[in-house]
């Protein structure tokens, strides 16, 4: 299993790893429950949902 963003995020993932960050979060169709944040994939959220529209 993929790391969850919100733990990523603390070691700084988004600062020296910009790309790749990106791609994670581009076109987001889930975000997390507990945190707030959005990602591409469920699988790097901690309580993911699927983002209604």
């Amino acid at each position: 299993m993929a790391r969850p963003l919100c733990r990523l995020i603390k070691e700084d993932f988004h600062n020296t790893s910009k790309k790749e960050f990106l791609k994670m979060v581009d076109q987001a169709g889930f975000y997390c429950k507990k945190c707030g944040r959005t990602a591409k994939d469920e699988k790097l959220l901690c309580k993911p949902k699927k983002i209604q529209v």
